[in-house]
């Protein structure tokens, strides 16, 4: 279930909803990472070690920005986000790839970014957080 942040108004608070995000990272310690970084910042954010589970997660959770990882032991990060896309409209799927030169493949299957690893934690931070103007 996603929760809210409550933000302080001039006589009430407001509770507002948290952007929903997907990790799907094979290696735990980069996924657990990243989902304390962007949890602490007032993400909602769950993560997924496979495209499998990625996929089932994504029946679920209407998720606004999800970031996978290129290499997963079952699927391509490639494959998996024409899958997400097909299977919710409107996401933003990033690409985290170990290798240079991934923007050319990004845009041929609509990719919206590719971070390279590996990637400081700041910089995870103010590219996610562009996320939130937009919802």
């Amino acid at each position: 279930m996603m929760r809210g942040t409550r933000k302080k108004g001039a006589n009430a608070e407001v509770l507002r909803p948290r952007l929903p995000v997907l990790i799907v990272d094979d290696d735990r310690f980069l996924a657990d990472i990243f989902q304390v970084i962007l949890e602490d910042a007032g993400f909602y954010v769950e993560t997924a070690a496979t495209g499998m589970e990625a996929l089932s997660k994504a029946g679920g959770t209407p998720f606004r920005l999800i970031i996978t990882d290129l290499k997963l032991p079952d699927i391509s990060g490639v494959e998996l986000s024409k899958l997400l896309k097909e299977k919710i409209p409107g996401v933003s799927v990033v690409l985290l790839s170990g290798m240079g030169n991934m923007e050319k493949v990004a845009s041929d299957v609509g990719l919206d970014h590719v971070l390279t690893k590996p990637i400081d934690p700041l910089e995870l931070l103010r590219f996610s957080n562009s996320f939130k103007v937009h919802m």
